[in-house]
């Protein structure tokens, strides 16, 4: 599978739709692995955990202290750039931070499937 990855960017409260061009030229479904962090300990905010349990483009994953892990697996930068618009409007977050997102190429997913159990 040919993906493009980029690492380290800091989103802050700039929405993806201001990063820079390199990530709008990408041809494909964007997974974002992000770290949500919280005005407090994430067990302080149960309901926006729910909230973002919600949202079917979202998997939860660790929390620690004030931090949550989230990958967001959408179908188009349109739909990811509103999700994270709506993750940094939650109750609590203070903070959304880019762990890694990758572009994977459309039509070549299913080209390579027989190596990825190898």
């Amino acid at each position: 599978m040919s993906s493009n990855v980029y690492t380290g960017v800091h989103v802050g409260e700039t929405s993806l739709r201001r990063l820079p061009d390199h990530f709008s030229k990408a041809i494909a479904v964007p997974i974002s692995g992000l770290v949500v962090t919280f005005r407090s300990p994430t067990s302080d905010h149960n309901a926006t955990i729910d909230r973002l349990r919600e949202i079917p483009e979202i998997e939860v994953g660790v929390a620690g202290g004030s931090k949550l892990a989230i990958v967001v697996d959408s179908d188009n930068r349109d739909r990811d750039a509103e999700i994270w618009n709506a993750i940094q409007e939650l109750p609590g977050v203070i903070d959304l931070a880019v762990a890694m997102i990758a572009f994977d190429e459309e039509g070549e997913c299913g080209t390579n499937e027989s190596i990825r159990n190898e």
